[in-house]
């Protein structure tokens, strides 16, 4: 089955070699196949930061990020495994969820 880890924005501000070694663990975690899982089917995409956004509703559209919303979208990529149990452990595996500096949430696909 097909899960879809949905990768919060960064909650804090990171020095410039804070941010450099972080995306250098993110790039392992890639490389790794999913944190060293080999289930990782789907990279997905990294998003612009989310003041970048525009929110389309019936009533036009407006600048910035004003879904209803706690923590703004990061970025996703797709796992497959054989249980939400297994792509849980293994989203607790992306680099900064350990020292709070982001969310991950797992949810699965609808096969269409």
């Amino acid at each position: 089955m097909k899960y879809v880890i949905l990768l919060s924005e960064a909650t804090q501000n990171l020095s410039e070699a804070e941010g450099q070694q972080w995306y250098a663990e993110i790039g392992a975690w890639y490389e790794k196949g999913g944190g060293g899982s080999g289930k990782l089917v789907e990279a997905g995409y990294q998003l612009a930061p989310s003041a970048t956004a525009k929110t389309v509703r019936a009533s036009g559209v407006t600048d910035g990020p004003f879904m209803e919303t706690k923590e703004a979208l990061g970025g996703f990529s797709v796992l497959d495994t054989d249980t939400i149990e297994e792509a849980i452990e293994i989203a607790k595996t992306w680099p900064g969820v350990d020292k709070g500096w982001m969310t991950v949430e797992v949810r699965p696909v609808v096969e269409m």
